[in-house]
């Protein structure tokens, strides 16, 4: 609930004009709308909601909680009213957008749900996101149609993406209380999966090439050691998470498992498996991985 005549004409007035904008053929529609969420009268604020103890699943389908709140819990992270009108407005009006006019709609009013945006940065089509305020985006970042920027969790610092780079259609980036740090000049390839468990961050250098449908898997193996429980139940065990050095090349489809360290320079060969470290300017491929050659050699 609202709670205020107050906020329930804020939220009015932000549909009238959110409506408007989309109205309009140029610029101009949706510097009025900045205005307006920059200016109008705020609803009162709340404490930020945090995620209880135990497992994120726990959390998601607390039976006693509503379905509201665990709404909260899933997508925003937070319990702000103000923050949620913001969210369910912008993501109703502009992320459905197609063309030139949904591109400037999400350049304008997406900084509203995001953390911290930098300048120039290109917002796709149909772009998921989750706890925003837990996101960090610098300048000239492209995030293509589709993608999932998910920042989920209770005590993590969330996803941070370096200027110039390019989130491809269908990436998904996506936490699990933990922190997923992509550096600049990166291209993530279509389709890649990144996800980052509490215990296992993804920390992805400088000037970094992923081809498609990669897997970066910053979470541990399930313990398997009690027959009864089921694996979900015994819990995983995070291995130091996933760790990219600069100038890495990867083809499409491979697979780095959590615990893995790769060197600079270092080419990983479509398809192969990372389940240990490679060094420094290493040629790696295969099921199981092996080295190719040095290119210092």
């Amino acid at each position: 609930m609202l709670g205020s005549n107050n906020t329930v004409s804020t939220v009015t007035l932000v549909y009238v004009v959110t409506a408007h904008c989309l109205r309009e053929t140029g610029f101009a529609g949706c510097a009025r709308m900045r205005w307006l969420l920059d200016h109008t009268q705020r609803a009162p604020s709340m404490s930020k909601q945090r995620l209880s103890e135990g497992t994120l699943h726990e959390q998601l389908t607390d039976s006693n909680k509503s379905a509201f709140g665990r709404y909260q819990d899933l997508a925003l992270g937070t319990n702000r009213i103000w923050y949620l009108v913001k969210y369910e407005l912008i993501v109703l009006f502009c992320s459905w957008v197609p063309g030139a006019l949904g591109l400037v709609l999400r350049k304008f009013l997406y900084p509203f749900i995001i953390g911290s945006v930098g300048r120039n940065v290109v917002f796709g089509q149909g772009i998921t996101v989750r706890h925003g305020l837990k996101i960090s985006i610098a300048d000239n970042v492209i995030i293509d149609d589709h993608a999932v920027l998910d920042a989920k969790g209770n005590s993590n610092v969330g996803i941070h993406i370096g200027a110039d780079t390019i989130v491809s259609r269908g990436v998904v980036l996506s936490c699990k209380n933990g922190d997923i740090h992509i550096g600049a000049h990166c291209t993530v390839g279509i389709n890649t999966l990144v996800h980052a468990m509490q215990g296992s961050d993804v920390t992805i250098g400088d000037d970094v090439l992923i081809g498609a449908f990669c897997y970066f898997i910053g979470s541990g193996p399930y313990g398997t050691e009690n027959l009864e429980l089921p694996f979900k139940e015994q819990g995983m065990t995070p291995q130091g998470g996933v760790t990219v050095a600069n100038n890495v090349w990867f083809g499409s489809h491979v697979q780095v498992f959590d615990g893995v360290t790769v060197g600079t320079g270092s080419i990983v060969g479509a398809s192969t498996v990372v389940n240990k470290d490679v060094a420094d300017y290493d040629v790696v491929a295969g099921v199981p991985m092996a080295k190719i050659k040095s290119r210092r050699d």
